[in-house]
This record gives C-alpha cells, structure tokens and sequence, in this order.
C-alpha cells in the first residue's frame, strides 16, 4: 500500500476556435410553398437531382419539401415542416427567383 503523495499533471491547451455567429432562422413550409417551390424548378428546367446538386441537399429532402403532406403522414415524424433561411436562399439562387416569391403569395418575377 502505498502512502505517497499523487503527482499532479497539468496541461496547459490554448485553442483558438471560431464561431459562426450567423443567425439561424426558420420559415413554416406548406402547400402552398411546396407547389411555388415545384413550379420554380420546373419552369427553370431543373431536375430534383439537379437542384439537390446545385443546393447542396439531398434529393429526398427536395422530394419533401415539394410533397410536405406525405412526408408529415409518416409515423414518428413532426407536425410541421420547417425550412431555414438558409437553404430557401440556396434554392432561391439556383432557381434565380426572389425569395419572397417563394415563401409568400407575390409575383416577383418583372
């Protein structure tokens, strides 16, 4: 048994670390958007995989964004989608369309 004393071992750790410090911010995805969202891709003559390439999200996140009504029906699944700012400027630059045009009922298109 011993009756020594412990040795203390410290480490001294500098880290320099950055944060993104970008609000983060959601919109309330429905019908409505979800059929804007499809129109826009169609009339741009983009393919889901294409705009999922383009975007940088999944091609089953674009299918659910575009059908919201049959991915919310699935079990275990929220009640309401959500859809960050920053992924709704993602598409709105790929589609070339103004973000209002996508998320409220207004023509931007002139």
């Amino acid at each position: 048994m011993s009756t020594g004393k412990r040795s203390e071992n410290k480490i001294n750790v500098k880290m320099n670390i950055t944060v993104d410090v970008t609000p983060i911010a959601a919109f309330k995805w429905n019908e409505g958007n979800a059929q804007k969202l499809r129109e826009l891709r169609e009339n741009a003559g983009y393919s889901r995989q294409k705009l999922s390439d383009e975007v940088g999200v999944s091609v089953a996140y674009i299918q659910q964004l575009e059908t919201p009504h049959v991915f919310l029906k699935k079990p275990k699944k929220p009640d309401q989608m959500t859809v960050s700012t920053e992924i709704l400027e993602k598409l709105c630059t790929a589609l070339k369309a103004d973000i209002t045009s996508l998320i409220w009922d207004v023509d931007c298109s002139s």
